[in-house]
This record gives structure tokens, C-alpha cells and sequence, in this order.
């Protein structure tokens, strides 16, 4: 039973990882945009960002593209190419 504890262990690691990190990636586009963003709403694949909201906040992110991709690197080390 606990190699079945240890296995499962690693996969919940992983999880919490992953909503802590798209936690950090709301609260920072939050500081740009002023506009709250689900954690569900956001998928990381291949270093680039995806956002799914109205088409205002996606036009708004992308005006402040280059200061977010910046502060996402300055407050952790996440590297992002790209945000859509």
C-alpha cells in the first residue's frame, strides 16, 4: 500500500505544482489588466500561454504583452515565449 501512497504522491506534486504556477500567471496578468482570470481558463504548452476570456481582455494583454512576459520572468522562473 505504500508504494500505491508514493505513485500517487508524485502525480498530486505535479498537480500542485501546476495551479500554483497558474495562480502566480493570474495574479500577475491581474496587475496589468485588472481583470480576474480563472485558473481553468489558462493552459501552458510549449512555453507559450493560453488564454481563454472576451476578446477585450485578450486585446488588453496583448498591449501589455512585453511588461507581463517581463514580470512572469522577474517573479519567477517560468519561461514564457509567448501569450495568446
Amino acid at each position: 500500500m505504500k508504494e500505491i501512497s508514493k505513485f500517487f504522491d508524485k502525480f498530486r506534486s505535479v498537480a500542485v505544482k501546476e495551479l500554483k504556477k497558474r495562480e502566480t500567471l493570474c495574479v500577475i496578468i491581474y496587475k496589468f489588466t485588472k481583470q480576474n482570470i480563472d485558473i481553468k481558463d489558462i493552459t501552458i504548452k510549449n512555453s507559450i500561454i493560453s488564454i481563454k476570456g472576451s476578446q477585450g481582455l485578450k486585446s488588453e494583454i496583448f498591449l501589455k504583452k512585453s511588461k507581463i512576459l517581463e514580470q512572469i520572468l522577474k517573479e519567477t522562473n517560468i519561461k514564457i515565449v509567448d501569450i495568446k
